[in-house]
């Protein structure tokens, strides 16, 4: 069933200057790691960490070059697409690959921290790092429409994180939005750089405390 959600968007980038974080950027940091110990960020190799949706159908990675956005296809694919006529890059085995823009990171190792690293990095990530007004959410954009979010304030946001997609090059490849398993085709209304606009998104929330 479509739905309608009316989002308030509004971009705040991390940084006031090259060496000073804003109070909206120390806060997405602060809420982060709040999101951290609720739901633990796992080791991904020597540099890297993920963050796994509790039904394990979607996850979100950084590491020292890139951050990305894994969902699992196949309620996509129920749902009829085609993945030979998707963009080269998306498709990976069994799942959807939402690569960022390379970061150009700062070298960092597992054994520092996701939290750490998170915040040692927040100046490369602040042309990345957005603030949902309406939803109460942070999210790391990774371009083309897609990003993961974390809810501003874990013990009253009913969505604590929530993946969110792009719906054209799936519908383009031959998605029919209403009949995706487990995903909320909704349309947002946003405001960015004090322009508003309406966009369809598929949202994957959830909710960790109950």
């Amino acid at each position: 069933m479509r739905r309608v959600f009316i989002i308030t968007v509004t971009l705040t980038l991390f940084l006031t200057g090259c060496s000073a974080l804003d109070v909206v950027g120390k806060d997405a940091i602060r809420a982060f790691g709040d999101l951290l110990v609720v739901l633990p960020a796992e080791e991904n190799g020597a540099d890297g960490w993920r963050i796994t949706a509790p039904d394990k159908s979607a996850w979100f990675d950084w590491d020292n070059q890139s951050v990305s956005m894994t969902v699992d296809a196949q309620p996509f694919v129920s749902a009829g697409m085609d993945p030979n006529k998707l963009e080269n890059g998306i498709v990976g085995g069994n799942n959807l690959v939402f690569f960022s823009p390379a970061f150009n990171m700062l070298n960092q190792n597992a054994q520092s921290g996701p939290l750490e690293q998170f915040e040692k990095n927040a100046g490369f990530l602040r042309e990345h790092v957005g603030y949902h007004m309406g939803m109460d959410h942070y999210n790391i954009s990774l371009g083309s429409g897609n990003m993961f979010e974390w809810a501003k304030n874990l013990d009253i946001n009913e969505s604590d994180i929530v993946f969110v997609l792009n719906p054209d090059p799936l519908i383009a490849a031959g998605v029919q939005p209403d009949s995706v398993d487990g995903w909320i085709y909704a349309k947002v209304a946003v405001h960015i750089n004090g322009r508003p606009a309406d966009e369809w998104k598929f949202l994957k929330p959830f909710e960790l405390l109950s």
